[in-house]
């Protein structure tokens, strides 16, 4: 059987704490950077619409580049007819 010491025991709960403090450091800015990569998404495709015939898209990328829902909105694909 595998016995292990109160040494090894004390050694393995801070590796698992160690853990979770690099994950819950990481979770934010991970998601914080995939927040930030959908607003410049949405703000690019608001700028390249078809801006003649003004439309769902130009409307929807629009207001979520202005409102914050672009974080969103920027992994949307909307079709500009």
């Amino acid at each position: 059987m595998l016995q292990l010491s109160s040494f090894q025991i004390k050694n393995l709960t801070k590796m698992k704490n160690k853990i979770g403090v690099v994950l819950i450091t990481l979770l934010p800015i991970l998601l914080g950077a995939a927040a930030l990569f959908g607003e410049i998404r949405c703000i690019y495709k608001m700028c390249t619409c078809n801006w003649e015939p003004i439309g769902k898209a130009e409307i929807v990328y629009t207001v979520g580049t202005f409102t914050g829902a672009g974080v969103v909105i920027g992994y949307l694909n909307i079709e500009d007819k």
